[in-house]
C-alpha cells in the first residue's frame, strides 16, 4: 500500500491586539455579560490516509478513544492504534492526548507500526477540533470585552501583580507609574490569557503583569476583565 506523502500538518496590548480602544473612561464594574455570539462550525474535513515508500504516514479521521499515550481513530481501513510517545508534538500545544473528545478531528504523522497491524507510532497529533474551539472562544472572549467596554468608561491600568489572594480573586497592582491599587475580581469577571483565551485564574502568579479594566475608587479597582500578558507563559 504505497501512495505519494502529502504535506506535513499545517500548524497553527490587552485589547490593543483585537483593535479595540483602551481610553481612559466610570462604570459600574458589573461583571461581563455573556453577550450572543454566533458560532463558528467547524468545517467537515475528509478522512486522509497517506503512506509512503519508507513507511512515513499521514492520517486524519475522528477519534473513537483516547488515554494517558494512544488514540483509536477511525479513518480509511478501519480503526488505527495510534501510539504517542513523550517525545511526540501535540497541539494544540497544552492539550493532553488524554483530553481528546470522542468524535474529534484529529490529524497524525508519523510511522506504520511494522510489528502491529493497523498502528502508528506517532511524531505529530493534532485535535483539529480543539484548535477550533479554542478559536471560537478567543472570539467570544473579544467580543464579549468589547461589549462590556461599550457599557460603561473605566479605565485599563497595566502593571505587576502581587499579594495575590487567589482564592478571593484579589491581588496588587503596582501600574507603571508606581501606583499600588488593591484590586478585587467582580463576580463574572473575565479573565483571559495574553491570547485572549480563557484563563483558570488559579494558574496566576505573583510577579505577573496584567491588565485589569474596571472603575477606579482612590487606589481600589473593581476589575470586570483581568488579562494576564505572561500566559501563556
Amino acid at each position: 500500500m504505497t501512495k505519494k506523502m502529502l504535506a506535513v500538518l499545517g500548524m497553527i496590548g490587552f485589547l490593543a491586539t483585537a483593535g479595540v480602544a483602551l481610553a481612559q473612561t466610570t462604570a459600574t464594574g458589573s461583571a461581563v455579560a455573556s453577550s450572543a455570539v454566533t458560532t463558528i462550525q467547524p468545517r467537515t474535513e475528509p478522512m486522509v490516509l497517506e503512506i509512503g515508500a519508507a513507511g512515513r504516514v499521514l492520517l486524519r479521521g475522528t477519534v473513537e478513544s483516547a488515554s494517558a499515550d494512544s488514540l483509536t481513530v477511525k479513518s480509511w481501513g478501519g480503526s488505527w492504534t495510534i501510539t504517542v510517545p513523550a517525545s511526540a508534538e501535540v497541539l494544540p500545544h497544552g492539550t493532553a492526548v488524554s483530553g481528546f473528545g470522542q468524535g474529534d478531528f484529529v490529524g497524525v504523522l508519523g510511522t506504520v507500526n511494522q510489528s502491529a497491524g493497523f498502528t502508528i507510532d506517532a511524531k505529530i497529533v493534532h485535535d483539529w477540533t480543539a484548535r477550533m474551539t479554542a478559536r471560537q472562544g478567543i472570539t467570544r472572549n473579544i467580543r464579549a470585552v468589547r461589549e462590556v467596554m461599550r457599557s460603561g468608561t473605566p479605565r485599563v491600568v497595566e502593571g505587576t501583580l502581587s499579594n495575590l489572594d487567589a482564592s478571593a480573586e484579589t491581588f496588587t497592582l503596582t501600574a507603571r507609574s508606581g501606583t499600588n491599587y488593591s484590586v478585587s475580581l467582580v463576580s463574572g469577571a473575565k479573565t483571559l490569557q495574553r491570547n485572549w483565551a480563557t484563563l483558570d485564574f488559579s494558574t496566576v502568579h505573583n510577579g505577573d503583569t496584567v491588565r485589569v479594566w474596571g472603575p477606579v475608587a482612590s487606589s481600589t479597582i473593581s476589575a470586570s476583565v483581568f488579562r494576564d500578558v505572561s500566559i501563556p507563559r
